[in-house]
């Protein structure tokens, strides 16, 4: 087959209107002609048959140089119109200022690496290939796909350096991609660029990605998947798409899914078990997978595990904890090509015990009188019978509120308060949004009305309780709903018939009324439907409302089998806060309060301005970032968003030094799928676009950029140096050495 000829076109085509300039020296050769007369001599005769047997080579050698110095002129204009050839191919259209739009996908499947090199690395040298390639006078925008898309380069730009350089110093983000925003996103370009780049005629999209199914098949309610399709067909209208697919055929992977502790709260001295969960994405046998245990920075324990083909596998290990704070867990399971899932952390923050306050409202001195005695009882059972017990409970009249700092406490329970102040409820606001946790049990003396006003929101200041209070209710039969054991509250006491949740009966309770706003969750019900345990996330911290005492004065659940596990459930699940919030995914931000970060951390508004609060975070990559404190919702708040990699975050709040805050960032397993998807059915079915199967293919010139033969303004200048030193050589031989 013939090789196809080459097209010529011009860089800057306007500038051939200089080419006028090529008649210059003829005029000037015309006009001085016209300059002289003639006037005959008889003296002149003889000289003049001389000089017309010469004439014809005089004549050649002036008009040699006419034309050399004429040609001088259209060098120069045509080498600053800058032409060039290249292969006509499916985006070659001559004389088309184009505008290219890189889009490479930066989800953490894109660091499969193959041959010694990643997906990323090959899409950032396909993309700086596509720039070098192109004709002089196309622009380009450059995003980076992930979740959510980053426009790295928003607004077309002409100087091919700055952008290779914005190429190279793109990183890979550990969190998956978002197609439809990335499509929205480029339909926003486009727009841009039509509006403000009108000499841009035409438009290309490269997508550089390794066609994941988890990004390219997107699960979509019906109403999005329209959007996204409108979307789609807009952009295929707007410009060429271009789908390069960089995967590597039967790419095989593994992946840690799940790091996770037995305990909500870990303490000093018992022993915790830790689950590891993997899983195979593809369809290798593995025997023998190693799996290992980090415990801050050192190797605790080594396991093999036997991970089927496209299965899951599950390895415990078991330790203890011997000194308080945060520890690192870490778990590794290496051996494949993509290395970001391969880890997993957690971060465990150690107590010496959970420190319980217990208010009751009616104190008395029988261990077991007033309103909390079954309830502290239930909450520390081994309390005074074992050296290490997990809960430290303080049982305390309703004035340890204002005269108590609640923050020293993991958790407050409050019993058949009657009512609260003005200061109370503020000082109960300040411990939420702290991050701490309240459990409110109702009684005899509990005013309804005052708990709407001062706790529900009702007297015009902020809600706490996740429910209103609307009246006592007194059916003696009543017993227990467990809703499926959905919630995890009553999850423990699923298939245990014999724990007594379900023949436990309720005498009398308050009948709750969830507001509009509220966001409450029922963990558990009364047969007649009522709620009776009931809970919502207010502010950073978690707030439990159980609508009955937790005495014997309204149930007889305090004697009954169900009643202390289902009181420490309760209370599991109130500390499981703190630990969630140290554990986050990648692209979650990072929140601590900052009385959490010790010192004299700021806790109002007021203490805000009188300090200069900042925290400095050291990142997993060694980076090291100063963030300020900022005031929120009246507390001083640290908060970090940039968590787009997964690893270990280390915030140090200063000044002083010295006190401090782990936190663990870990990649959603969702992506570790690396399942590419069916082109003709899920890729855009029915949007037209190029394919390509494999980045080296572009090279033949089938699809992508034209591949450019000759830039040949350069040659044009270098042929027009040459011309000057030949015309200055002739310029100087035919006017002295005439013979």
């Amino acid at each position: 087959m013939f090789p196809p000829p080459l097209a010529f076109g011009l860089a800057h085509l306007p500038m051939l209107g200089w080419l006028g300039a090529a008649a210059v020296p003829l005029l000037i050769h015309l006009f001085s002609r016209r300059r002289f007369r003639e006037t005959p001599w008889a003296a002149m005769e003889f000289l003049l048959a001389a000089v017309r047997r010469r004439a014809p080579r005089v004549r050649l050698q002036q008009w040699l140089l006419l034309a050399l110095r004429t040609l001088l002129i259209v060098l120069v204009v045509l080498a600053v119109a800058e032409p060039y050839s290249q292969r006509p191919g499916l985006l070659f259209v001559p004389g088309a200022a184009t505008h290219r739009v890189l889009v490479l996908d930066g989800s953490y499947s894109m660091a499969y690496t193959s041959a010694g090199t990643s997906r990323f690395e090959q899409a950032k040298e396909l993309a700086e290939r596509i720039v070098d390639q192109s004709p002089q006078g196309d622009a380009f925008t450059l995003v980076l796909m992930a979740a959510p898309p980053r426009v790295v380069v928003g607004t077309p730009t002409f100087d091919a350096g700055p952008l290779r350089e914005e190429i190279e110093n793109l990183d890979l983000v550990h969190t998956g991609a978002d197609l439809p925003a990335t499509v929205e996103a480029v339909e926003q370009i486009l727009q841009t660029a039509r509006r403000e780049t009108p000499r841009l005629e035409r438009h290309v999209v490269y997508f550089l990605t390794d066609l994941q199914r988890v990004t390219w098949a997107p699960e979509l309610s019906e109403a999005a998947m329209a959007e996204f399709r409108r979307h789609s067909g807009e952009l295929a209208q707007a410009a060429a798409l271009e789908v390069i697919d960089l995967a590597s055929p039967g790419a095989e992977n593994l992946a840690v899914t799940a790091l996770a502790a037995s305990e909500a709260a870990v303490t000093v001295g018992r022993s915790v078990e830790l689950e590891v969960r993997l899983r195979d994405f593809g369809q290798r046998q593995r025997p023998a997978q190693p799996v290992e245990l980090w415990i801050d920075g050192r190797r605790a324990a080594r396991q093999e595990v036997a991970v089927a083909a496209g299965g899951e596998a599950s390895v415990r290990f078991s330790y203890r904890f011997e000194t308080p704070g945060d520890h690192v867990l870490e778990t590794r399971a290496e051996g494949d090509a993509l290395e970001v899932d391969n880890h997993r952390w957690l971060v465990i923050p150690v107590r010496q015990a959970i420190r319980v306050l217990c208010v009751d409202g009616r104190p008395s001195g029988d261990p077991l009188g007033g309103t909390t005695g079954y309830l502290a009882t239930a909450l520390a059972p081994l309390a005074g019978r074992s050296e290490h017990s997990p809960v430290d409970v303080e049982v305390a009249a309703e004035s340890a509120l204002l005269e108590r700092d609640l923050g020293a406490y993991d958790c407050v329970l409050l019993s058949d308060v009657a009512r609260f102040t003005a200061s109370e409820a503020q000082a109960l606001f300040a411990y939420l949004a702290r991050g701490g946790s309240l459990v409110f049990f109702l009684g005899d003396q509990v005013l309804l009305e005052e708990y709407n006003r001062q706790l529900g929101g009702e007297g015009g200041g902020e809600r706490l309780l996740p429910a209103r209070l609307e009246r006592l209710v007194s059916e003696p039969q009543l017993g227990l709903d467990p809703l499926g054991y959905r919630h995890p509250i009553v999850a423990a006491f699923r298939g245990q018939s014999k724990s007594g949740l379900l023949s436990t009966i309720v005498s009398k309770h308050v009948k709750l009324q969830f507001p509009k706003d509220s966001a409450a969750n029922v963990a558990l019900a009364l047969s007649n439907g009522d709620p009776l345990v009931v809970e919502e996330p207010i502010r950073r911290g978690r707030v439990v409302l159980v609508a009955t005492s937790a005495d014997t004065s309204w149930t007889p659940m305090p004697v009954w089998f169900s009643y202390v596990p289902l009181v420490q459930e309760i209370l599991a699940w109130c500390v499981r806060g703190e630990a969630a919030a140290q554990n986050v995914e990648v692209g979650e931000p990072l929140v601590i309060p900052a009385a959490e970060l010790g010192g004299d951390a700021p806790g109002t508004i007021r203490d805000q301005a009188r300090h200069d609060a900042r925290v400095t975070l050291e990142r997993p990559d060694g980076q090291v970032r100063s963030v300020p404190v900022r005031a929120d919702a009246g507390q001083g708040v640290w908060t970090y968003g940039d968590t787009y990699r997964s690893g270990i975050y280390t915030a140090r709040f200063g000044p002083p030094p010295g006190h401090s805050r782990t936190l663990a960032v870990n990649v959603n397993p969702r992506e570790s799928d690396l399942a590419p998807a069916t082109v003709e059915d899920e890729v855009w079915a029915g949007i037209p676009f190029a394919y390509q199967t494999s980045w080296q293919a572009l090279d033949t010139g089938a699809a992508g950029p034209a591949p450019i033969t000759g830039r040949l303004h350069v040659e044009l200048l270098y042929t027009l140096l040459a011309l000057l030193f030949v015309e200055s050589y002739l310029a100087w031989r035919l006017g002295y050495h005439q013979e």
